[in-house]
């Protein structure tokens, strides 16, 4: 007989007594509530998923469905953090599924001293993630201000047109030379972040919106107890470049999703 619903894997949680389910939400839409399984000291958080919406080939057909992945990643997000709020928590990624509660405590058994050694690495720690966006435009602006402000005026012989031009070109310049000294120091930036973490990953920007591009996409896995540390070091580093058209953006704290190697 065919199943009609598969194992859906939120997360692992180490606790010696089994967590409690009291308030936990209810997870992935159409989805059962979440519930344990219990492997070797630790508690797989899961639940039971029906096929028809959450089979291969449907989640596949839905992947560029941007509304619908970002509901269920949510979904799956708010029960992670549930549990993540009491016990130490691995999270699993996204549309982690089994064929079977045996299927999902065999596969992660066959991994039980690798995850033992994750949550060793990751106890009593969190991540933090930080962007630096460039904004291109208004840099563009301010490079357009500078010139006006130097009381530029055709001179005798020097088209109103030709000087337009002649302006242009120095913004072009000027945001160029802007972008390339930037670079150096985001790399810093990311060093002095670092420095501050236990771990750190830097990920490969994505294309920024229109008028601006991604410099930063990095996370770092940073001791509970140092968080307001950290803040502030980022609130810093913002402020520094926020005189070079730069945004910074923090978020978090979140559990560790980038620090857990092959397993993620």
């Amino acid at each position: 007989m065919s199943r009609s619903t598969a194992t859906y894997v939120y997360c692992l949680v180490r606790s010696a007594a089994p967590p409690s389910l009291e308030g936990a939400p209810d997870g992935l839409p159409g989805a059962a509530p979440p519930r344990l399984l219990p492997l070797d000291g630790l508690w797989l958080v899961v639940a039971d998923a029906p096929l028809p919406e959450y089979g291969g080939d449907a989640i596949e057909s839905r992947l560029s469905d941007l509304s619908w992945v970002s509901d269920r990643a949510l979904a799956h997000e708010s029960v992670v953090e549930h549990f993540a709020a009491a016990v130490p928590v691995l999270p699993m990624k996204l549309f982690t599924l089994f064929h079977g509660d045996e299927r999902a405590v065999a596969h992660l058994q066959e991994q039980r001293e690798e995850i033992g050694k994750i949550f060793d690495r990751i106890a009593g720690r969190v991540e933090w993630g930080v962007r630096i966006l460039f904004r291109e435009d208004e840099a563009r602006r301010r490079a357009a201000a500078a010139a006006a402000g130097e009381g530029e005026r055709p001179t005798s012989g020097t088209t109103s047109g030709t000087s337009f031009l002649l302006r242009k070109k120095a913004e072009k310049e000027s945001v160029r030379d802007l972008t390339t000294g930037l670079r150096a120091e985001v790399d810093r930036a990311y060093e002095e972040l670092a420095s501050r973490a236990v771990e750190a990953r830097r990920r490969q920007p994505e294309p920024g919106e229109a008028g601006a591009r991604l410099l930063l996409d990095a996370a770092f896995l940073v001791p509970a107890g140092e968080d307001e540390a950290f803040d502030a070091a980022v609130q810093r580093l913002a402020e520094r470049l926020a005189e070079r058209s730069c945004e910074v953006t923090l978020t978090g704290p979140w559990p560790p999703y980038n620090f857990l190697g092959a397993l993620a």
